[in-house]
C-alpha cells in the first residue's frame, strides 16, 4: 500500500508559527533552540517559510505596524503583535489573498489574545491594505 503523506492546514501552521514566536520571545531562545521542540513541523513548508519570513522581515514589518498603529510594537500585546506580523508577511509576499490574511490574524487574536485585541489587528491590517491597495 502507498503511504499517504499527511499535510497540515495553513490555519494550523499559522497557529504553530504564533506558538514558535511566543516561545522565542518569552523563553528568550533563538530559532534553532525552539525548532528542536517542533521537530514534527520539519516537513511543513508553509510553517517554515512563514516563520523564516516573519523573523527575517521583522524590522520592515515592525515599521509598518508602528506607522499604522501609532505605537511602538513592543507595547502591543504579544498575540496581536505577532498575528499582525504573520499577516503582514503574507501581504507583502502575496502568499494568500489579503482578506484571508486579515481574517486569519483576527481569528488568532480572538482565540489566543486579549478580548478586544482583534479590533486593533483589524484596524492595523485594514489600514495597510488600503494604503498598499493589496
Amino acid at each position: 500500500m502507498k503511504k499517504i503523506k499527511k499535510t497540515t492546514s495553513p490555519t494550523r501552521s499559522r497557529d504553530k508559527v504564533l506558538q514558535t514566536l511566543y516561545e522565542m520571545e518569552i523563553g528568550e531562545k533563538d530559532l534553532k533552540q525552539v525548532l528542536q521542540n517542533h521537530s514534527s513541523e520539519k516537513s511543513n513548508l508553509f510553517y517554515k517559510e512563514t516563520l523564516k519570513g516573519v523573523i527575517e522581515g521583522k524590522e520592515k514589518i515592525d515599521e509598518l505596524v508602528f506607522k499604522h498603529s501609532n505605537r511602538p510594537v513592543e507595547k502591543l500585546d504579544f498575540v496581536e503583535r505577532n498575528a499582525i506580523r504573520i499577516a503582514i508577511y503574507e501581504l507583502i509576499n502575496k502568499k494568500v489573498d489579503a482578506a484571508v490574511s486579515i481574517n486569519e490574524a483576527i481569528r488568532m487574536s480572538k482565540k489566543y489574545g486579549s478580548s478586544d485585541g482583534y479590533k486593533l489587528v483589524n484596524a492595523v491590517l485594514d489600514s495597510i491594505v488600503k494604503e498598499s491597495h493589496c
